[in-house]
């Protein structure tokens, strides 16, 4: 099993080659052993996990810790995983027919429309230049597609960045709202009850024992804005679901109304941050910030060799 791999790497050896390696393989072996308690539990009654992780999605090491979890946790059942991310629902690779020509989809996958979309989102939506974090991670996933079904489960968004609410409205313009802001209280919390009802849509549709929704930390159980009530791990919570957070980010997490069990807090996890413009076009570049582009690339390469292991590009 691929834990077991992890936890056979000795830490201390690792800190001397790379101090930041070891901290991020601290936290998802951590991580790991405090969801599969609960995990355990799950299934003693008979229920799927919902695990909400959180991410600063600027910094590299919360991507590389997603990476390594999901690995980790597709060994642990013989159900497929359903793996939400927080991406518009309209980014599909059946909208892209010339783009869909090139897609080197997974010839295992369990659903062939999920390894489309989310090769479409590594090759074209993801660009050479955008987070290249974001990007392994994603390669990650569109190698795994034999093992979990991946979704984008966000609600889709406006080029002014407002939120486009036909999916929960329906085409009828008369019964639209006044435009909401994606990042506004409001509109957060309409995201937050939209992804929260299509994972578990799909969980139920799938059968499967695992639900992951990978989103911004703020989304898992609040934040100083926005109220836990509505955040995607209470209204989970709410449905009578059994519930795990990981909040990666340890210095804004919200553990209001969290019960021990229900949630993993990191501990020195790496800050390093990401020093240029995400998703932008290689072409707007400026010199610094392709060169901190390739300090990035450089930064998780390195973390993946000193834990010797292949990086998932």
């Amino acid at each position: 099993m691929f834990i077991d791999n992890l936890k056979a790497i000795d830490p201390t050896e690792l800190r001397l080659i790379n101090h930041e390696a070891a901290d991020i393989l601290h936290n998802v072996v951590s991580a790991y052993d405090a969801l599969f308690k609960r995990y355990q539990l799950a299934r003693a009654e008979n229920k799927p996990l919902y695990v909400v992780a959180g991410e600063y999605h600027d910094r590299p090491s919360h991507h590389i810790a997603h990476t390594l979890l999901i690995r980790c946790l597709s060994d642990i059942t013989e159900k497929p995983i359903i793996t939400a991310l927080e991406c518009p629902i309209d980014i599909k690779a059946s909208d892209y027919p010339e783009a869909l020509k090139n897609l080197s989809i997974n010839k295992n996958a369990l659903c062939p429309d999920s390894a489309a979309n989310i090769e479409l989102l590594k090759d074209y939506h993801t660009s050479e230049y955008a987070p290249y974090s974001s990007y392994s991670f994603e390669a990650s996933l569109c190698h795994q597609q034999g093992r979990l079904i991946t979704i984008f489960n966000d609600i889709a968004h406006n080029e002014d960045g407002s939120l486009n609410l036909t999916a929960i409205l329906g085409p009828n313009t008369d019964e639209q709202p006044s435009t909401i802001a994606a990042k506004s209280n409001e509109g957060v919390a309409l995201r937050n009850k939209f992804m929260s009802k299509q994972l578990m849509k799909y969980v139920e549709q799938h059968n499967t024992e695992i639900g992951i929704q990978i989103c911004g930390q703020a989304h898992v159980n609040g934040s100083d804005t926005a109220s836990p009530k509505q955040s995607i791990g209470r209204l989970l919570k709410d449905k009578g679901n059994m519930i795990f957070n990981i909040f990666w980010g340890a210095e804004t997490a919200l553990l209001t109304h969290l019960a021990p069990a229900e949630f993993y807090l990191s501990k020195n996890m790496p800050e390093r941050f990401i020093h240029y413009q995400m998703h932008c076009n290689k072409d707007d570049f400026t010199p610094e910030e392709l060169e901190n582009y390739n300090l990035e690339k450089d930064y998780v390469q390195g973390i993946y060799q000193a834990l010797n292991i292949k990086p998932p590009c």
